[in-house]
């Protein structure tokens, strides 16, 4: 595999790596309703906006995923202030699905919606915590 513009994956590893690939993308099928219902609860009242444009922007971990798959990449912006608001923000919160953002924007929880989820069903929040490291470990396995 080479990781200079374009990632190439040949054979069985290309094989292997767009499985784990589908499971990653599986996985933030499975956590993303658990999430996006404490996302409603808690961004739309947020007055420290976390969401910045320079965490909406892919890193080489995430092109190996999005290769992986055949998704579309998303056009850059480098000409916008990383500091100011990510260009996917909406008012319902991010709009793009899960799978396709950064890993940075799904692995990222603030105090407030660390605390929302925290606070849910004690037997969601385990299964969500337990699932949420397997999607890690997948995309780990991806990335070895």
């Amino acid at each position: 595999m080479k990781l200079t513009g374009d990632i190439q994956i040949n054979g069985t590893e290309g094989d292997t790596r767009k499985e784990l690939a589908l499971e990653l993308k599986e996985a933030f099928a499975a956590v993303s309703p658990f999430i996006e219902k404490h996302t409603a609860l808690v961004c739309p009242d947020c007055e420290h906006l976390c969401c910045k444009d320079k965490h909406g922007r892919y890193d080489g971990n995430d092109l190996v995923f999005l290769k992986a798959i055949g998704a579309e990449l998303l056009p850059a912006q480098h000409d916008r202030k990383e500091s100011g608001p990510c260009r996917f923000m909406s008012e319902r919160g991010c709009s793009i699905e899960r799978w396709k953002r950064p890993f940075r924007c799904t692995h990222f929880f603030c105090d407030p919606l660390l605390k929302s989820l925290e606070n849910d069903n004690a037997k969601l929040y385990r299964a969500f915590v337990e699932y949420f490291q397997y999607l890690i470990s997948v995309r780990q396995k991806l990335l070895d």
